[in-house]
């Protein structure tokens, strides 16, 4: 596989990002779990105060009105929020692009990337970022998502945010109007919990079991916020195939996924209580749009069927170890193989490009994948089409 991208640069942002993270001022993120909620909403503030201070505006008229995307959710949608101590900020991350750890779980790209090229749409701006790009440009949507979260925030812990922490951030956001009602109306929201963090909220099998209603009713309440915001189209993905990942799959010598009836049943209540509640969305919010994307099945099938996508390994990972760690000289405490795109998985938990390509594959072109629409290009077509050709675009003058 060709990987043909656009050219990747470090902004600013990105810079500035790392000199918060190793800085005696404000000290973000010098481990991992130093960055809390409490810290995004901090670093959003100061970002937003950085900027009100530096520019001014003017506003024209523009009759193109591109979609947004806001993306919500873990490291399967994260494409570089959380800060520099994290794993995806260290090689091998990025191997195939840009060539350099960007902060997303993958050799190249998420799923949030590829399901933006698959809609059209570009990949919204890491939460990290935004202040530069307030600044340099327009944004096309921010992505909220946090790797190592989940839906309730986790217990014990106060580094990971909950999806109610960064729906709250999305609502300053809101209340700021850096987005016209137009762009909320018209906007795509992508909210992907994989559920491979979910045991960090429970010591048992059976604690799970217990939390399963739980979740599913906690992302229809936060779906029912940000609708309350102005938006109206959401995506949301089922579980991760837990069984299939390498991290269980190693169990089999990486030939198969592995058998846990217990966690088939855990993984199916908590896909069918979530399928109820979006059914309630769509049936009780005016002018609400859902697509359901089955991704514990459409993962566990390019996985299984791996030779029909053109991959040699379906469940063996491309990267093996610890990866994204070195010992104390220095000495990577991993392996990389050769090839990343011909493996589904990159790491222990995560797909490659190419696993991401193959899986968002099966949401466009075959409806088993896909619930309340037949594919995600037809639901595009039909989730609040209309653009009104207005549009506030901001002119940015930097103060002497």
């Amino acid at each position: 596989m060709e990987y043909t991208h656009e050219p990747y640069q470090k902004t600013v942002g990105e810079a500035w990002g790392a000199s918060l993270a190793e800085g005696d001022t404000i000290n973000l993120s010098s481990t991992r779990g130093e960055a809390t909620s409490t810290t995004m909403r901090t670093f959003l503030a100061l970002c937003i105060l950085y900027f009100f201070t530096r520019v001014e505006f003017a506003s024209c008229q523009s009759t193109a009105e591109p979609r947004w995307l806001f993306a919500f959710g873990d490291s399967y949608a994260d494409t570089g929020s959380t800060f520099n101590s994290t794993a995806s900020w260290h090689v091998p991350y990025g191997v195939c692009w840009p060539g350099f750890p960007t902060g997303r779980f993958s050799d190249g790209f998420v799923q949030t990337d590829v399901l933006a090229s698959t809609l059209g749409l570009v990949s919204p701006t890491p939460l990290r970022e935004v202040c530069e790009k307030l600044m340099f440009t327009l944004l096309a949507g921010v992505n909220l998502a946090y790797a190592g979260t989940g839906v309730p925030p986790r217990s014990g812990w106060t580094d990971y945010p909950g999806m109610e922490d960064t729906v709250g951030i999305f609502s300053s956001l809101v209340t700021l109007e850096l987005f016209t009602p137009e762009v909320l109306r018209r906007a795509v929201v992508f909210v992907s919990f994989s559920g491979s963090n979910a045991t960090s909220n429970a010591s048992t099998l059976e604690d799970l079991f217990a939390l399963s209603p739980e979740v599913p009713l906690l992302i229809e309440k936060n779906l029912r916020t940000l609708y309350s915001l102005g938006l109206r189209n959401f995506i949301v993905t089922s579980l991760t195939s837990v069984n299939c990942v390498p991290e269980s799959a190693q169990m089999t010598n990486y030939t198969g996924c592995a058998k846990n009836a217990s966690v088939d049943e855990l993984i199916a209540n908590h896909n069918q209580l979530l399928g109820i509640r979006l059914a309630n969305l769509t049936t009780e919010l005016q002018d609400s749009s859902v697509l359901y994307l089955q991704q514990t099945e459409a993962l566990s099938y390019v996985a299984q069927n791996s030779a029909q996508f053109n991959f040699t390994e379906g469940f063996k990972p491309c990267c093996t170890g610890h990866c994204g760690k070195v010992d104390e000289i220095g000495t990577p405490l991993y392996t990389v193989c050769a090839n990343p795109e011909e493996h589904v998985f990159f790491d222990h938990l995560h797909p490659t490009e190419a696993g991401w390509r193959a899986v968002v594959g099966l949401y466009d072109t075959d409806s088993k994948f896909t619930q309340f629409a037949t594919s995600l290009t037809a639901w595009l077509g039909t989730s609040n089409p209309r653009a009104e050709n207005t549009r506030i675009t901001y002119l940015v003058f930097f103060r002497g």
